[in-house]
């Protein structure tokens, strides 16, 4: 038997299933009371059709518990089942199953999923729906006085099919079977729909189960890293398409914490699936992290769901870039001292069988009795050129020549190429993604085992952390905050241009890094426009605004500067001087 009527518990479970209730109501009640002054002041409140409407007939609601699951062994969970006034059995209904189901089916809830249905079916704006809503499982107390263990973050925030395929082969056949339900068989027919945990359950379920559910509802879903649901971003745009039709529904005072930044993840949910061509559609407002607009646009979003698909209009938009110009500082002036530039080969034992070519400026005011400071770039071919994007050594002839920052040696170093010549291109280079985009310490250790230790043999190189900086543009940007990352001890600035936190190697990852590690102690500052790249990858605006949250959160020494510019240097290459100062105000 796994289903049994509510209120009949084992005795056993008596006395702490009904604390636990006391206590959990107790619980509700704080969250909601903290949510009331921002909650009122929005105002989002459900609309005439989440009221009793005169004429529709009312349809049955009928609450049961399950027990002895086989997909969650040892949980329990209340569920319940919606019946339309409108099923006779005769046409296959439509499916929508809710997470959280206790809150969906309150007639005096945020969404009131019963009253919205009876009136929409009524009118003939929703196909005959079934109703399925479904508690999460709690794992009863294995003694008297103990609490019950919450099942809930393990069903709804895992990335896989295991709370799907309890729904659709375990709960859902019995639900069927015992209401004498006549459901329709196809996908479009079938939605799902949850809130914050529960809304990447609903696109969890029809992520790995598209056969069965077709259309998802997420309102402020986590799409975060409870349990690695910030992955799906990079999975949808990956992955070849499904056919699901999406609504997301997003606040932009939603939850920033430990697990990420909800906004922004929503964010990202929406530009990938707008990049792999998905059916879909988002909603913002100024909500928290509250079922409030959620249920407030409910009756809508149920339409929507259930319409028939319809190919979605692209809009050209013409991008006007400013025009980013040079300040002074990027200028060559009379009286200001030029540095010496020399150019050599490097052949390395950590890339095996690769080679580069680099450059060393060295200023004029270097004395080799006084340890120089270092910045090493990477694609340092675009960092050098006299008449380039970013003018790096007329930067520091002028700023060193001004004190603005201190004797400083410049390593411009281009990427590894396996093969006899070098391309003409050189960002072409064959090792350059696997050196820049790979999280790890390779990098980084040839730079302090094989680059610097060679460099050093002729110049005089500070070996604090203190006395050197990395700088890089795409993914020359997250190699130069990779090799912070991983050594601290040796690089404690970071200037990163365009940089690619994205998923070309995994370098999506560092947002929740960051958020769940010790502040570490570097100065980081980040450059990106918002007409940056949207690809398979990822969208480069979103995943440099990620990483400016999570510093943010952890309380990083950080600055960030957000154009309008594309995917070149331009920008970040004008800006060279503001952020040398900036990231050695402290030397």
């Amino acid at each position: 038997m796994q289903e049994r009527p509510l209120g009949k518990n084992r005795q056993s479970n008596k006395f702490g299933l009904s604390a636990y209730l006391k206590m959990h109501k107790l619980f509700t009640l704080a969250l909601a009371i903290s949510f009331v002054s921002f909650s009122q002041a929005l105002d989002y409140k459900p609309g005439r059709l989440a009221e009793r409407q005169e004429g529709a007939p009312k349809g049955k609601v009928i609450q049961s518990k399950w027990i002895e699951s086989k997909h969650f062994p040892g949980t329990e969970r209340d569920f319940w089942v919606y019946i339309p006034a409108q099923h006779d059995g005769n046409k296959p209904a439509n499916l929508m199953v809710f997470q959280d189901g206790g809150g969906f089916i309150r007639e005096n809830g945020h969404t009131r999923v019963p009253i919205v249905f009876d009136n929409l079916i009524h009118s003939g704006e929703l196909p005959i729906t079934v109703g399925l809503f479904v508690n999460p499982g709690i794992i009863p107390p294995a003694e008297l006085g103990t609490q019950p263990r919450k099942n809930r973050a393990f069903e709804y925030d895992t990335v896989n099919s295991q709370y799907a395929n309890f729904i659709i082969n375990e709960l859902l056949p019995h639900v069927v079977k015992k209401h004498r339900l006549n459901l329709s068989n196809k996908p479009s027919d079938h939605a799902i729909c949850g809130n914050s945990s529960g809304g990447v359950a609903a696109f969890t379920a029809a992520w790995f189960r598209s056969d069965f559910f077709g259309g998802v509802i997420s309102h402020i879903g986590s799409f975060t890293n409870i349990r690695g649901g910030f992955v799906y971003p990079a999975l949808i745009r990956k992955t070849e398409k499904k056919d699901i039709r999406i609504l997301l529904q997003e606040g932009h005072n939603d939850l920033n914490n430990l697990h990420g930044h909800w906004p922004l993840s929503n964010k990202q949910m929406a530009k990938a699936l707008e990049f792999k061509g998905y059916d879909h559609k988002i909603v913002w407002g100024k909500g928290g992290h509250s079922g409030r607009h959620g249920g407030a646009i409910f009756p809508n979003s149920a339409k929507w769901i259930f319409e028939k698909k319809l190919k979605q209009k692209i809009d050209t938009v013409t991008t006007v870039i400013p025009d980013y110009s040079f300040t002074d500082d990027s200028k060559i002036h009379d009286g200001v001292p030029i540095g010496k530039i020399t150019k050599h080969i490097h052949e390395s034992k950590i890339f095996e069988g690769t080679k580069r070519e680099y450059h060393i400026y060295v200023p004029s005011q270097y004395k080799s009795d006084t340890p120089a400071c270092v910045m090493v770039f990477q694609d340092g071919h675009a960092f050098i050129k006299e008449d380039g994007d970013v003018r790096a050594q007329i930067v520091f002839d002028n700023l060193i020549h001004k004190g603005e920052i201190p004797v400083t040696i410049g390593i411009f170093v281009n990427p590894g190429h396996r093969g006899e010549k070098f391309p003409e291109n050189r960002w072409r280079a064959n090792n350059r993604s696997y050196e820049y985009d790979s999280l790890g310490d390779q990098y980084v250790r040839f730079l302090l085992e094989e680059l610097l230790p060679t460099v050093g043999n002729k110049y005089n190189l500070s070996e604090k952390a203190k006395d050197r900086a990395i700088c890089g543009a795409s993914s020359g940007g997250i190699c130069a905050f990779t090799a912070a990352w991983e050594r601290p001890d040796a690089f404690s600035k970071v200037y990163s241009m365009i940089g690619s936190f994205t998923n070309i190697r995994g370098g999506n990852i560092y947002p929740s890094w960051i958020r769940k590690t010790a502040p570490k102690q570097i100065r980081i500052f980040l450059e990106d426009g918002e007409n940056d790249l949207n690809n398979s990858h990822g969208d480069w605006p979103l995943g440099n605004l990620q990483m400016v949250e999570a510093l943010k959160y952890m309380n990083w020494d950080y600055r960030f500067v957000y154009g309008k510019g594309k995917h070149n240097l331009r920008h970040g290459g004008v800006l060279l001087p503001e952020a040398l100062r900036w990231l050695w105000a402290d030397h």
